[in-house]
């Protein structure tokens, strides 16, 4: 089968034509930059996530520290070093109770040399933490600068414990606070990404206890899951990083979320820019090759009319355009030397059927 042109003017098939290659070049690029925006964002994205986790984690150390200068200022006391060394285990739980209020502690505890408990004051009602206690105290002890994340009632805390000197080690303090909203909204605040901590119980069951997404988009990353590396929202697309945290009780994710939106944001505005710059680009150009188009086809129809001309047997009329100096110049000189040369030898042809060379009379009736 032939692929034929419809019938319609040269004009119409060379702007047509025009246009559409230069569509289909300006659309294929118009994909390359949309498709470089978005990886380059995906990659920007990737990197500030990278600074994200580790501003978690060092918030996570200061909290830790916190934690631990609490724990040694009660280590400290002399009274409550007194009580200790006396057994007074009435002053102790006063003690622990109005310290570990002061600062805000959820559980201020004195252990035993031996690591068993002697005196705790607790926050709420911690039924888990016995069992918890067992699970914590070793790897505390053996690295007493060190932290432990454990979940007690779908909460996570983060536990420290400093050594009881008088001079020599008489016990231990252990402090734990929860790691709960205000520490995920200061996240917020500081690098404006959002955090969720993500729990998995024994059971295999997940729970979201702290999160700054909003309460739609959190809904949904419930059903999609906490291993999803991508979530989308009636807001837009977020990029999430899961950073496991070493704990005791369950598992513990904190999930960091950047929206690729607020990224691609300025490069939208560039986009609309390039697409207002293509549309005119393109009306320019459509003018330009139609007039062009227009240069083109006029000298080609005042050809056609001389060729008509000539057929009816008038060769008195010039040709115009002869005056260029490009190729349709050159085309209109050809046919008005053939014009000429066609006209002179119609003269000719009469002049001899007419009148005689040799005698110059005419030899037949007119």
């Amino acid at each position: 089968m032939t692929l034929r042109w419809p019938r319609r003017s040269l004009i119409v098939r060379l702007v047509g034509l025009s246009l559409l290659l230069l569509l289909i070049v300006q659309a294929a690029g118009f994909a390359v930059v949309r498709a470089s925006i978005e990886r380059n964002a995906r990659t920007q994205i990737a990197q500030a996530l990278d600074l994200d986790e580790n501003v978690w984690l060092r918030l996570l150390d200061q909290n830790a520290d916190k934690l631990r200068q609490g724990s040694a200022l009660l280590a400290a006391d002399y009274g409550f070093r007194s009580a200790v060394n006396s057994g007074d285990e009435q002053t102790i739980q006063s003690v622990l109770e109005n310290h570990g209020s002061r600062i805000g502690a959820a559980v201020t505890a004195l252990l035993s040399t031996d690591l068993e408990l002697r005196a705790a004051s607790l926050s709420d009602s911690m039924e888990e933490f016995p069992a918890t206690l067992r699970q914590i105290v070793p790897p505390l002890a053996a690295k007493p600068q060190g932290s432990q994340i454990a979940v007690m009632g779908g909460v996570p805390y983060q536990f420290v414990m400093v050594p009881l000197r008088a001079p020599v080690v008489i016990g231990w303090v252990l402090m734990g606070f929860p790691i709960d909203q205000p520490l995920a909204d200061e996240m917020r605040r500081l690098l404006s990404v959002h955090v969720v901590l993500a729990l998995k119980d024994k059971n295999g069951a997940v729970t979201m206890p702290v999160s700054t997404l909003p309460p739609e988009a959190l809904a949904q990353l419930r059903s999609q899951g906490a291993g999803a590396g991508e979530l989308t929202t009636a807001d837009g697309t977020l990029l999430a990083r899961a950073i496991r945290m070493d704990s005791v009780g369950g598992e513990v994710q904190a999930l960091l979320l950047r929206s690729v939106d607020d990224v691609l944001a300025p490069y939208r505005q560039l986009q609309v820019l390039l697409a207002i710059i293509t549309v005119a680009g393109v009306l320019l150009f459509a003018v330009g090759t139609g007039l062009m188009a227009q240069r083109l086809a006029t000298p080609l129809r005042s050809l056609l009319g001389a060729t008509q001309r000539l057929s009816r047997g008038e060769y008195d009329v010039p040709l115009a355009h002869t005056q260029r100096t490009d190729e349709i110049g050159n085309l209109a000189r050809s046919f008005d030397r053939m014009r000429v040369d066609i006209g002179t030898q119609q003269t000719e042809i009469r002049r001899l059927a007419y009148w005689d060379r040799l005698t110059g009379l005419p030899n037949r009736e007119r």
